[in-house]
């Protein structure tokens, strides 16, 4: 093959460093957790929590940092999945019902409720006020073709999904 062209006549040679920067990436990523895991959690303020929850099929232990919408005043957490009702951690703790969560400096154990469509738009419309350019951002996955760049999270309370964690008592 021509050197000009433009072609790599073996791409095999390019594979190691796109795995480097997968590991990087994956270290790079994993690296909240394993601040909260250290005890540091109070690194990452009171944004984001962790949480640490069952998986479905494997049952195994698996930790999830996510960003923290609301506090509760009962002293519970909200939190928005960004993948909607298909990320992980959501159906995991959505079928346990059930969870520990990591915030700042404190853990406990929580329960689970799913926030309905009704309850959604305040702890929305309370995060973009405080955190205006995440709320762009997180619309984007709910932004239609031609909705303009401002909408926020807020603007969408029925298509975004909140857990809301409530410490148990006893």
């Amino acid at each position: 093959m021509n050197q000009m062209s433009g072609s790599n006549p073996n791409p095999a040679r390019h594979r190691p460093v796109a795995r480097k920067l997968t590991r990087l990436a994956q270290r790079v990523l994993a690296a909240p957790t394993l601040l909260y895991r250290a005890g540091l959690g109070w690194i990452m303020t009171e944004r984001y929590l962790m949480i640490e929850h069952t998986g479905r099929r494997t049952g195994l232990t698996r930790r999830t940092v996510v960003e923290c919408v609301q506090k509760t005043p009962e002293g519970g957490v909200i939190a928005a999945s960004a993948l909607g009702e298909k990320g992980a951690w959501f159906l995991n703790v959505r079928d346990a019902g059930r969870a520990r969560i990591f915030h700042g400096r404190g853990r406990y154990d929580a329960t689970v409720r799913l926030l309905p469509p009704a309850e959604r738009a305040a702890p929305l419309t309370a995060f973009a006020a405080k955190h205006p350019k995440a709320a762009r951002l997180y619309a984007r996955r709910f932004r239609p073709p031609g909705e303009p760049e401002t909408t926020t999270l807020a603007d969408y309370p029925d298509k975004a999904v909140l857990v809301e964690f409530r410490p148990e008592r006893g």
